[in-house]
């Protein structure tokens, strides 16, 4: 019994784009950084920093003010994922019953369990990366999280600290404390002329989100909260451009996996926070193949990913 090798390879060759893309762009933070493609390796992010001083005016021209060039090293993980599966391992199973009569095959089938089976893989792999994105740590990171430095270890030093100013929070997992975060990070943020920028983000872990989104409805704050959706008006924090913004702040506080059971959250400009990808030769390196030699079909996902912060005194940061 063995898959159709000719049915397998049109399917493959006919969605491995869309697959790739799910894969590696499919995963929620790159809707929420700036994503820069075609990094093959160690990469040098430009960074312009320049003062401007006001003068009384006059009939002279007195220059002043610096324009300063600096960079920062972005360097992405090569990661890759192999797996296999023999369809003989479906017959003693409940699918039995969808599988044709006979030894020989003349076709990939059941399809849909076949479909199934990559839908999962990419989103599972996306996921990964999400978590990745935060937790990475190519010093000793744990399984998947050990290929590329994530925003957490960047983002070690160097933040605005937002637990300042009267008891500092001990917990963000309590209701009050997650207002109380928040309010806090805004404070720090505006204080620092960070809050009047349209593409600032507060990311939280669900679990923060959950709280804060309750304490918000048990205190009497909803202010319309179905319509304070930000930005598409979409309520599931699943989707990537959902969240909500905080009434009376107009802060975006958007979920993401990577902060979960981390009790930390940051606010930054989307334009701070870089992904680097090779995308468009990634976009090539999804395959699936018949292997004649063990009668197993077979998948093999190649890719690259690293993050950097272009300016982490940029970033506010309540840290637990």
């Amino acid at each position: 019994m063995a898959f159709d090798v000719t049915g397998l390879v049109d399917f493959t060759n006919e969605n491995q784009f869309d697959l790739m893309r799910a894969t590696v762009l499919g995963a929620k933070m790159m809707d929420l950084t700036t994503v820069v493609p075609n990094i093959k390796g160690p990469s040098k992010l430009p960074q312009i920093s320049s003062s401007v001083f006001f003068q009384t005016d006059g009939c002279s021209f007195n220059a002043s003010g610096d324009t300063t060039f600096t960079q920062r090293t972005l360097t992405p993980g090569k990661v890759r994922v192999n797996s296999e599966w023999c369809d003989k391992d479906l017959e003693p199973k409940y699918l039995a019953t969808q599988l044709t009569p006979g030894a020989m095959k003349d076709k990939v089938e059941p399809d849909e369990v076949w479909r199934m089976i990559l839908d999962e893989y990419t989103s599972k792999i996306a996921r990964d990366i999400d978590v990745a994105i935060w937790r990475g740590d190519t010093a000793g990171g744990p399984s998947n999280n050990q290929f590329w430095d994530g925003y957490i270890k960047l983002l070690t030093s160097g933040t605005i600290d937002a637990n300042t100013g009267g008891t500092p929070l001990s917990t963000l997992y309590t209701q009050a404390a997650a207002r109380e975060a928040m309010e806090r990070l805004y404070l720090s943020a505006a204080t620092n002329g960070l809050a009047d920028f349209a593409d600032g983000i507060a990311y939280v872990g669900y679990d923060l989100y959950a709280l804060l989104y309750s304490a918000m409805i048990n205190g009497g704050s909803t202010n319309g909260m179905a319509l304070n959706q930000a930005p598409s008006g979409n309520a599931d924090p699943d989707d990537s451009g959902a969240g909500l913004i905080y009434p009376g702040m107009n802060m975006r506080i958007v979920p993401v996996n990577g902060l979960t059971g981390q009790e930390k959250t940051y606010f930054a400009r989307k334009s701070n926070m870089f992904i680097g990808v090779d995308a468009e030769g990634d976009f090539e390196n999804f395959e699936t193949w018949y292997s004649q030699d063990d009668r197993k079909v077979k998948l093999a996902v190649e890719f690259k990913l690293g993050c950097q912060v272009a300016f982490p005194g940029e970033v506010v940061s309540i840290i637990i």
